[in-house]
């Protein structure tokens, strides 16, 4: 299958690299099928949307910059995802970034649970207050602490 992009231009891609968002992005829910394109030679990743070539994200395994970050998924969002296996389950959160990548945030109040085993995925919004949309992905650039529960 081939996609127009704006960034890209066009890219071939193949049925099963399609990631279906069922109920969309927060925002943009009218696109649903998503593909994840590595950025060389780093941890980010550009999430493209598949049916409006001017629509991507960079995305990050939260892993890479915040290694305590943990959360609880409810019962109906494993539901949603088919009920994965640990295993097959992967993190992601949108970044932004204004200028400068060292001054980057990512957003750890809603990732993107991702079940690699069917492709499907959808962000959550988290209960849990002390995650915030901009958390410094950088922190020794702007002094904060590596935890990154700054902002």
């Amino acid at each position: 299958m081939i996609i127009h992009t704006t960034r890209f231009g066009a890219l071939e891609i193949e049925e099963n690299e399609i990631i279906d968002f069922p109920l969309g992005i927060p925002g943009f829910p009218e696109h649903r099928s998503y593909t994840l394109m590595p950025i060389e030679e780093s941890p980010f990743y550009f999430l493209q949307s598949v049916e409006e070539g001017r629509l991507s994200f960079i995305v990050v395994s939260p892993f890479e910059f915040f290694p305590k970050y943990e959360f609880e998924l409810q019962s109906n969002i494993l539901h949603a995802l088919g009920q994965p296996l640990t295993e097959n389950l992967r993190v992601l959160n949108i970044v932004t970034v204004k200028g400068n990548i060292q001054e980057a945030t990512a957003n750890l109040a809603a990732p993107i649970i991702w079940n690699t085993a069917n492709n499907s995925a959808a962000q959550v919004v988290l209960q849990d207050p002390s995650y915030l949309t901009k958390h410094t992905l950088f922190p020794s650039v702007t002094g904060q602490e590596k935890e990154g529960r700054s902002c």
